[in-house]
């Protein structure tokens, strides 16, 4: 399995467009870069607080178990912004089993307090000092009071010890009736103001809010009570989160250094990876944003780079609101069509280079858990947009694309408790997805399921089970019939009961209507195999999308029976143009009085350890082009003894072909030529009465004693004795 060719560093945030994530970002991507990493950004999209009948719409914070990727060389967390109890205490649950380091940035959250790793964070208190000290200071007030949150809530505590720490320093008495507790939303600001309106309390000279919302909501209750700032009173707030622009007067604010926070964290990981020595921490300070709301002059420059930032949101909002994407991806008729549209409009993801589509294999069902390999491609116009396959926790293949450091950020695709699979956006500078992508990808996740669903439409209306006990299909029992079936049959003489179960049309990687017409082609094919297998004898049913079960009178035995009706189904041309060898599993299981359910869910069980042992293998490099190679030997079993004509057929040696062949299939190539003739001859033994020297010619033997010879090394038994036991 390929290995990522540089550190990577994994980072756990919630919301990652916020504007407070968004700079312990910066600092962790310039500083990951600095030193050679990678930075993949797992975060969710809209971060919502759910209620127990909304849990739904949780399915997004599964992109979280990405966490399980071996991949990750340390993580950093950003543990501020989560919502839910719950999903905190999975998350911390994942990277406890984890045996590498974490470094957790911000507010602490005891949830996230993980052994061994450590806290890190800016200092409130400082902060607040210096905010205060500056009116003290620079502008020589001294009656000040402060907004801060929730009395319960440590940051609060924290910037209110600030502001009384400041007051000391400069020999000035703390009045407690000037410290005024709100919820850190604007409404808190509006209170206040009303307040100091009315006279209830005395308007100070200067108000120091513990965050920019409630200082917004307080310019904006000033202006409604025609209070002039800073004329009659100053405001300052905390945090810089941005959207200045939309108040009146623009906002003095205190910005905390997050950036260097996220430098900070890169720079502990790199010595706890042994790459560099310790150092001791101390929380970098911030600095004052001026603007309008107190003496200071403005300072322009930074005011015009976030003049610059709200107009160009503007304008994507704007491009987003008047683009017919939504209508476009509703329009397409398959994924290619899809991918085509989603890459014409790339642009409305900001600076991003390259974007990836990641679907589990078997997106396209009604109710999939997520399959364990994902199907990739990317979607810029410019590149190559051919799929690939990874494993579901492995990304090297899409890490090691890139000569130089770059950051991921991996976002969820879901459609109400459905996870679909995920986007995957690289970029090059240290930078984020905006508030637009949260709607650009919305508008994904809802028409990828509207192309599941109408192409699911178009197939089950050729497909749907209009008969009690019949599928109209194929003609064969449904569940239900073969159920009453299962209960009445009986063996005959010295004979056992045996339970087949075939599951075809695996790794269906289409999705279009004229896919719904090739499945329905492979599916009618494979039920034909069936059939033929099952004879008049034995009875067949096709209990699902892609589910056949047979019940069987045979001595023999449960691989025997399992490799027979394999050998027919992989007689069957027109599945195998479509679909191939290694899409489908068959599973054999004697009776033995067992209810229906309990053989049904035996074998259910084992098919789908060998479907995750053929999922496995489908990561391996040139699996595509062995697997093409292997359809080829068994669609034409007599021609694969030309060897040489087939290796032309890849561009490595002969000897990496060989090697590769049997890393994909277990088995090497030459022995599976022999396999795809003694499996054409099973077919003919099992299935007709020809003459065993006309079998011999058709599977490609002119030496009608070579092939018994061969059949017996290779079965077992002589191809008479094979076929008494089919046609006994």
């Amino acid at each position: 399995m390929e290995k990522p060719k540089r550190p990577v560093l994994g980072v756990i945030a919630a919301e990652a467009n916020s504007i407070e994530q968004r700079q312990i970002l910066r600092g962790i991507i310039e500083q990951a870069q600095a030193y050679g990493y990678n930075t993949a950004i797992i975060s969710n999209i809209f971060n919502q607080h759910l209620e127990k009948e909304d849990i739904s719409l949780g399915c997004e914070n599964r992109i979280y178990e990405l966490i399980n990727s071996d991949e990750f060389s340390a993580f950093i967390v950003i543990p501020e912004a989560f919502q839910e109890e719950c999903l905190k205490r999975q998350i911390a649950d994942l990277l406890r089993n984890r045996d590498v380091p974490v470094i957790c940035t911000g507010q602490y959250i005891e949830e996230f307090d993980l052994s061994p790793s450590c806290y890190i964070n800016t200092s409130d208190e400082n902060d607040i000092e210096e905010a205060v000290s500056h009116l003290i200071e620079a502008h020589g007030f001294r009656d000040i009071d402060i907004l801060t949150g929730p009395k319960h809530v440590e940051n609060s505590l924290k910037r209110t010890n600030g502001y009384r720490a400041a007051l000391k320093k400069h020999g000035i008495e703390v009045d407690e009736k000037k410290i005024h507790y709100g919820d850190y939303w604007m409404n808190s600001g509006k209170d206040l103001v009303d307040k100091y309106a009315s006279g209830l309390l005395p308007m100070p000279q200067a108000l120091v809010c513990a965050n920019d919302y409630m200082a917004y909501g307080v310019l904006d209750a000033f202006v409604e009570k025609n209070i002039s700032v800073p004329d009659q009173i100053s405001v300052i707030g905390y945090e810089y989160v941005g959207h200045r622009t939309l108040h009146t007067p623009l906002l003095t604010t205190y910005q905390r250094n997050r950036e260097e926070l996220g430098r900070t964290a890169v720079r502990m990981i790199r010595s706890r990876l042994g790459d560099s020595e310790n150092s001791v921490f101390s929380p970098p300070r911030g600095w004052l944003v001026t603007g309008s709301s107190c003496p200071c002059s403005l300072n322009r420059a930074e005011y015009y780079k976030e003049l610059s930032t709200e107009k160009s949101k503007a304008d994507y909002e704007f491009w987003h609101l008047f683009s017919p994407l939504d209508q476009k991806l509703t329009e397409s008729q398959n994924l290619n069509e899809y991918i085509s549209i989603l890459g014409s409009y790339h642009w409305l993801i900001r600076s991003a280079s390259n974007i990836f589509l990641c679907l589990y294999s078997n997106w396209y069902e009604s109710n999939p858990q997520p399959s364990d390999i994902i199907i990739c491609r990317s979607i810029m116009p410019w590149l190559d947009n051919t799929p690939f396959n990874i494993s579901r926790f492995s990304f090297s293949e899409i890490f090691n694309l890139d000569s130089d450091p770059v950051s991921y950020y991996f976002a969820p695709l879901f459609f109400g408790n459905k996870l679909l699979g995920h986007m995957i956006i690289r970029y090059d500078s240290p930078d984020c997805y905006d508030d637009i992508f949260r709607n650009w990808i919305k508008s994904v996740s809802n028409s990828l399921e509207f192309l599941r669903m109408k192409n699911d439409i178009q197939y089950l209306t050729r497909c749907q089970n209009l008969s009690e006990t019949r599928d109209t299909l194929t003609g064969m029992y449904n569940e239900i019939g073969i159920e009453k079936a299962y209960q009445t049959a009986v063996p005959h003489g010295n004979k056992e009961l045996y339970f087949v179960l075939l599951k075809v049309c695996l790794f269906d990687e289409t999705v279009s209507s004229i896919a719904a017409d090739t499945r329905v082609a492979a599916i009618i094919d494979a039920s034909k195999a069936v059939s033929k297998f099952c004879g008049n004898h034995d009875i067949s049913a096709r209990i699902s999308e892609n589910t056949f079960v047979c019940i069987v009178q045979s001595n023999a035995g449960s691989e025997v029976i399992s490799d027979c009706l394999s050998a027919i189904l992989s007689q069957h041309r027109k599945y195998m143009e479509i679909f191939g060898m290694d899409t489908f599993v068959c599973v054999t299981e004697k009776c033995g009085g067992s209810s229906y359910k309990d053989v049904l869910a035996k074998c259910t069980a084992e098919a789908e350890k060998k479907y995750h042992e053929i999922s496995e293998k489908r990561v391996i490099s040139h699996f595509k082009e062995m697997s093409d190679m292997r359809n080829f030997v068994y669609i034409d079993p007599a021609a694969t003894f030309d060897t040489e004509n087939l290796h032309v057929r890849f561009s490595g040696s002969v000897g990496y072909f060989r090697s590769v062949y049997k890393q994909c299939f277990g088995i090497s190539f030459h022995k599976d030529c022999i396999n795809a003739r003694i499996a054409k001859a099973k077919y003919y033994l099992s299935t007709t009465t020809i003459s065993v020297i006309e079998i011999s010619e058709k599977c490609g033997y002119f030496d009608s004693k070579y092939f018994l010879r061969q059949f017996n090394a290779t079965v077992g038994i002589t191809p008479i004795q094979y076929r008494s036991l089919f046609n006994g």
